[in-house]
């Protein structure tokens, strides 16, 4: 949890957008060498874009997943997370229109301000941070997804993502 009464300056926020591409650039590395070694068609091109990097892997998964309950779970859930951080990464990158720093403990959350398809959209700092947590491990969890979907024995495939159960919320 974010503590929301520290004050969060303008450079704060101008870093908050440095890491979201920073960690999105982890995350497409990761989705990009774990289709490497999911492919059966031995394809060497990967789909243009993230978002279909993301769909391709998540397909590849749950091709391979389809009796293993906890891994199918992790996948999805992992998924989900990722798409919605990636609208995240879009508006940023396509729309940013304002930053807003918080000055006092009383002001309102810092926030960036965003535009894009003809919405207008508030990101605040504690939802950036918040993201930013299970971001900094995805990563991690895409590779062991990927091991354990390889795995030809269930229980090992299952105990390998044993300590991901609480995705995204441990720490």
């Amino acid at each position: 949890m974010v503590n929301n009464d520290n004050t969060v300056s303008f450079e704060q926020m101008k870093g908050a957008i440095g890491s979201l591409i920073f960690l999105w650039s982890q995350i497409e590395r990761e989705l990009s060498d774990s289709l490497d070694v999911l492919q059966t068609d031995h394809s060497s091109k990967h789909p243009h874009g993230i978002g279909r990097r993301l769909e391709l892997w998540s397909y590849q998964l749950q091709n391979r997943n389809i009796r293993r309950e906890r891994a199918a779970k992790l996948a999805e859930v992992l998924s989900a997370h990722l798409s919605k951080s990636l609208c995240v990464r879009n508006q940023i990158c396509h729309g940013l229109v304002g930053i807003t720093a918080k000055i006092r403990p009383e002001d309102t959350d810092a926030h960036l301000t965003v535009e894009l398809g003809g919405r207008s959209n508030s990101l605040t700092w504690t939802e950036l941070q918040e993201m930013f947590g299970w971001m900094s491990r995805a990563g991690w969890l895409i590779r062991d997804l990927t091991t354990a979907s390889l795995e030809p024995d269930h229980q090992e495939a299952e105990k390998l993502l044993l300590s991901w159960q609480d995705f995204p919320h441990q720490k």
